[in-house]
């Protein structure tokens, strides 16, 4: 049971047929913008309906797992795993984690370390003040991505937080919202996978790399696993902490898909954690980076086997999720595509290009929704090649050729178009992208 129909769930798609299952797809829409091998139209929120639904079908016994990357389907994967007789997590999960209470249970572990407070306990007089002081971030106290956020700039006017907070409070479900610090710093992902024993590891880490374009939101653009950015004792660190945020929450039996900064310092503080993975990064991107299948070990888990405790940090190999940032006020002149200008030992395991259009002027990212829309390529390659770097270089190349960058009047001006990797062998080797994802996805 996959709950949702995003086309970011595609890959999940496939390694879960690769894995030997069909794929029962569930969501609000009409129709799914992906497909599985059943699709059930039902909130992803109403638990008790879509049980009901499997059971009208027959299907009690033949359901092997649920999952998810909505944050509010957290609750809905629990009930249908407990109704599989798969392990499950603690009762507190059967509803959403707010962003309140894995704050006051990282305060209480000592992992926390930053001003936050919520609205109800915060003046519109108070914030004002300390605005005058810091920069802020006002977000709501649950939502899904990085809708509601407004980062607030020192010296902000009341009307300017009064407008922050109703925005926040409006996206928030529970209708409330906190203010903090901004914290200044690297952002990465933690991506672990807990078990019913106690055994929690953390397959690999993300640095995350945002948009110029997005306005007061930080919207990310690059996701790029196993980077050679830091040295192999910083990743551990982050590993141990990670594993540490996931423990406090009393988590177990799912995965933790973490967010922490980094401060200049080298202290750590953690931002939110969903009790879920997230489209590649569940399927591809951490298998890739970290040479351990991420999501079987997710459904062997459900069936009772144990995780390996500790961490797959520090691999030979790094991944990335690549989303096309495109300049503010710049119009696309000709038909091109990032894969065309990547170094050949970096493999494309899917690509999606379908919104970059000829003839279009482009405006600026409001939210993750804005990214999603131009396309996106799932990358793997060696760590020492696979820089952040390198990619931007060739970003930089497609942009020139992309938006006519660099045509010099009266003249021509040429583009090094590398050949793309063909075939590759080893643990690249991606059958499902052959029988699956089709459309120019290399193996």
């Amino acid at each position: 049971m996959l709950l949702g129909e995003n086309p970011l769930l595609w890959g999940q798609v496939c390694h879960l047929r690769e894995l030997g299952y069909k794929v029962i797809l569930v969501a609000w829409n009409e129709k799914p913008r992906i497909e599985g091998d059943m699709y059930i139209q039902k909130d992803i929120k109403d638990a008790e309906g879509i049980i009901r639904e499997l059971e009208e079908k027959g299907l009690k016994g033949h359901i092997g797992g649920a999952l998810s990357s909505i944050d509010l389907a957290a609750p809905t994967v629990n009930a249908i795993n407990r109704w599989c007789g798969n392990k499950t997590m603690p009762e507190k999960f059967d509803k959403v984690l707010s962003k309140e209470e894995m704050r006051d249970a990282w305060m209480k572990a000592g992992v926390f370390n930053r001003i936050s407070k919520m609205d109800n306990e915060f003046p519109l007089e108070e914030i004002y003040e300390t605005s005058q002081r810091m920069k802020l971030i006002c977000k709501p106290n649950v939502a899904a991505s990085s809708r509601g956020i407004t980062i607030l700039e020192k010296g902000q006017t009341k009307e300017a937080l009064q407008e922050a907070l109703n925005k926040a409070k409006e996206t928030s479900f529970d209708g409330r919202c906190l203010i903090e610090e901004f914290v200044e710093g690297e952002e990465f992902t933690v991506d672990m996978l807990g078990d019913a024993y106690g055994n929690v590891n953390c397959y690999s880490s993300s640095i995350q790399h945002h948009s110029l374009y997005a306005l007061k939101n930080h919207v990310t653009v690059i996701h790029h696993w196993n980077s050679r950015k830091y040295d192999d004792e910083t990743w551990v660190r982050i590993a141990n902490f990670g594993i540490a945020c996931y423990k406090a929450l009393g988590l177990h039996s799912m995965f933790g898909h973490l967010e922490i900064i980094m401060k200049e310092d080298g202290t750590v503080t953690p931002v939110e954690m969903g009790a879920r993975s997230s489209g590649f990064i569940c399927s591809h991107t951490v298998w890739k980076a970290s040479g351990h299948d991420y999501l079987g070990d997710y459904v062997r888990m459900l069936h009772g086997e144990a995780i390996e405790p500790g961490n797959y940090m520090n691999g030979p190999d790094a991944s990335m999720w690549y989303g096309y940032d495109i300049p503010s006020h710049s119009h696309s002149v000709k038909a091109t595509d990032i894969t065309k200008f990547l170094d050949p030992r970096i493999t494309v395991l899917y690509e999606n290009h379908d919104g970059l259009k000829v003839g279009v002027d482009y405006g600026d990212y409001i939210n993750d929704g804005d990214r999603d829309k131009f396309g996106y390529a799932i990358l793997c390659g060696p760590r020492d090649i696979m820089t952040y770097e390198s990619v931007q270089e060739s970003n930089e190349r497609f942009l020139d050729e992309f938006l006519g960058r660099g045509i010099a009047a009266g003249g021509g001006y040429k583009v090094l178009v590398i050949r793309r990797l063909k075939s590759t062998k080893g643990r690249f080797s991606l059958p499902c992208c052959y029988n699956y994802i089709g459309r120019r996805a290399v193996a």
